[in-house]
């Protein structure tokens, strides 16, 4: 007797719910309780139904994660809610700073200091975000730089642990670490030797390379897992509430984290769980402390980089021992003269290293280290080499010591030390080449300028730098917009297409955001994030020179911090605003700056473009207190969006107090000063009838 339609449908239904159950229960629960090959029929019924009846085929079905898209690429996503990192930390007295950073701020601003923390394994795999709209997942992409990312929708349907639907029909924004077991690791590394393949250095590379498979058949071989810990959206007062929603809805949840009252308790999960790591199937190199209670972790709000409710723990870098081969210079973008040592290539946390930095001649004199010498080597932070201590048991008598060179090894200048201008401090522990046409700093400088944070030139890496430069065809970064098709034609690793792809490349490089325009002039301590703090204040490049021309007029006769007050761009301090006037006040510079405007198109955000209420605050100072319904920085940015600025402190310039609730029911002390200078002190909704 043939079925249905209702009856096909019915029996899609439970299909459907049955291969959920049991998905659930082996890949989060790891309990199974079909034998494989039961669950792989009841799964080829439900291909089948589908495949007859493609009207009952939904996007939160299970047959979804079967591989079979291949993409030419992936596209760039830019996140809903911006994607931040925590500061990391390496011991407990770094630890009790932060802490003790957060209890000042609580203080000063009247917020209550009663909170617990909640301690997290920091899982070592790839950061993934996941948006569920009505309930469904609708993307799952890579964090990227913070705000841009890349859509990997296809390869995070493949992962078992992540489920496609959640129990309500309610849209959130979910955080999570893929991995890969140990044990997985080591199986495929088997394959790919026996393919004469390149082996997979650690379950961290595994992982990020497979979910950057654009074969998703690829992605669905692998067993990736997916340990879920944040949520943006929702009515959440404690994080601990947050993970047991992602268990309610289903979500692997790594389960060993605790509510701690103090560092204290801290500090034993950290020490448990030093050693206790190596015996896991997936990596961790730290713990997430986070402050529990959602409300306290808003108010803290963030620095330029980080929250500061948050902070990473981490464990001590994998150490292992190699021999110093020589010492050599290197000679940075800035200036700076970097003692590097060269090193007998030796294996650290899955990475080979050949080379490790030295810093300056103090680090060289407090190490003591020698050419010959035996060191220990560990990464910092498991990223940048770094020699931690000298084995003197092991050094040769011909063991040689190492003396800074007096001049440039590239151009001969004379190395010098800078003297620190913002605080009259002295003389800095590095040697600078303060020769403006060093080849060493131009090379630097040209593998900066394309990279992928400035002009992102794609095809221009730093070999094919060294070519066009030994050749002569570049000598300045503006000749790389002069190059054409014939110039590169021919050479080494060049034919035709790649010929014109590069020159393409370079064309689309053209037209370039504010940020990414400031960040590519390569100004000392002018990085990624100071050069988007400086894109959302001014919006222009234009709007930008003219104010800091304003600052260079009034340099002699203000002082620094009254200059940053004027430039009122919060997160910039005051070394990095002395930088920038140092390199606008540069006469090269600015006949650099003049060639390189001719030649490019710097485009604005949108999100940062002028409007006509764009100058409602404009000359407008206002110090803002207490606690508030989003954190600070949300009014901050409205406040410099509509043309004002922000102060830290009231004084007699002060236009406004926003003033907040005072958890501890006592009067501020910005209040009390407001009182007294007769500033105008308003609430939040008066705030808000004030921009509108």
């Amino acid at each position: 007797m043939k079925n249905s339609k209702n009856d096909i449908k019915q029996r899609i239904l439970e299909l459907k719910k049955l291969i959920e159950k049991h998905q659930y229960l082996y890949h989060v629960l790891d309990t199974p309780e079909i034998e494989d090959t039961v669950y792989d029929s009841l799964f080829s019924e439900l291909l089948k139904l589908e495949k007859e009846n493609p009207e009952f085929a939904t996007e939160d079905s299970p047959s979804k994660r079967v591989g079979g898209k291949i993409l030419e690429k992936f596209q760039k996503v830019r996140h809903e809610i911006k994607q931040w990192s925590y500061d990391d930390v390496f011991d407990l007295g770094e630890l009790e700073k932060w802490e003790e950073r957060n209890l000042r701020i609580l203080e000063k601003e009247n917020l209550s200091k009663d909170f617990k923390y909640i301690s997290e394994l920091k899982i070592d795999g790839l950061k993934v975000i996941l948006t569920y709209r009505d309930g469904v997942l609708f993307r799952g992409a890579t964090r990227g730089d913070g705000e841009i990312g890349e859509d990997i929708t296809e390869n995070v349907k493949m992962i078992k642990s992540i489920p496609l639907k959640l129990k309500k029909n309610i849209s959130l924004t979910i955080m999570g670490e893929a991995w890969i077991r140990q044990s997985d690791l080591e199986k495929i590394n088997q394959e790919q030797e026996v393919l004469g393949m390149v082996k997979y250095a650690n379950t961290r590379n595994l992982a990020a390379g497979t979910l950057r498979q654009l074969d998703s058949n690829v992605v669905s071989k692998r067993n990736l897992r997916f340990f879920a810990y944040d949520i943006e959206g929702g009515e959440f007062k404690t994080q601990s509430e947050e993970l047991e929603f992602l268990k309610e809805n289903n979500f692997l949840v790594n389960s060993d984290y605790k509510i701690c009252q103090t560092l204290k308790e801290v500090q034993k999960m950290y020490d448990d769980w030093k050693d206790k790591r190596k015996t896991e199937e997936f990596g961790i190199d730290g713990l997430v402390i986070k402050i529990n209670e959602r409300e306290i972790d808003e108010k803290l709000g963030f620095t330029a980089k980080s929250p500061r409710g948050g902070v990473a723990y981490k464990f001590p870098a994998e150490e292992v021992s190699t021999k110093v081969l020589d010492i050599t210079i290197q000679i940075g973008r800035t200036g700076v003269a970097t003692p590097v040592a060269e090193l007998e290539e030796v294996l650290v946390y899955g990475s080979h290293v050949k080379r490790a930095t030295l810093h300056n001649s103090d680090e060289i004199q407090r190490l003591d280290v020698r050419i010959g010498d035996t060191v220990i080597i560990r990464k910092a932070g498991d990223v940048i080499p770094e020699i931690v201590s000298v084995i003197k048991e092991l050094r040769p008598k011909n063991g040689k010591k190492f003396t800074m060179p007096t001049s440039c090894p590239i151009c001969n200048s004379k190395l010098e030390r800078e003297e620190n201008k913002l605080n009259k401090s002295g003389y800095s522990a590095g040697l600078f080449c303060k020769n403006l046409d060093c080849e060493a700093k131009h090379r630097e400088y040209f593998a900066y300028f394309v990279s992928k944070k400035a002009f992102d030139i794609v095809g221009m890496g730093e070999k094919i730098i060294d070519e066009f430069y030994d050749l002569g065809l570049v000598r300045s970064v503006l000749d790389i917009f002069k190059l054409k098709k014939e110039d590169i034609e021919g050479l080494e690793g060049f034919g035709e297409k790649s010929a014109e792809n590069l020159i393409e490349a370079i064309e689309k490089s053209k037209d370039i955001l504010l940020h990414k325009f400031i960040f590519s002039l390569g100004i000392r301590q002018v990085g990624e994030v100071a050069a988007k703090d400086l894109a959302k204040k001014f919006g222009s490049f234009e709007n930008f020179l003219k104010e800091i021309d304003k600052l260079l007029e009034n340099q002699k006769t203000k002082t620094l911090l009254d200059l940053k007050e004027d430039f009122g761009v919060a997160g910039l301090g005051e070394k990095s605003l002395e930088s920038l006037l140092e390199y606008f006040g540069e006469k090269k510079n600015r006949r650099f700056l003049e060639e390189l405007l001719r030649v490019v198109r710097i485009k604005e955000e949108k999100k940062y473009k002028n409007n006509e209420e764009s100058d409602r605050f404009k000359n407008k100072i206002f110090v803002i207190t207490g606690a508030l319904s989003k954190p600070r920085e949300n009014f901050q940015a409205l406040i410099e969006s509509s043309g004002g600025k922000v102060s830290s402190s009231v004084s007699k310039n002060t236009n406004y107090l926003l003033l907040g609730k005072n958890i501890d029911g006592k009067v501020s002390s910005k209040e009390k000063s407001a009182k007294e200078l007769g500033v105008k002190i308003i609430n939040e909704s008066e705030f808000i009838q004030l921009l509108k």
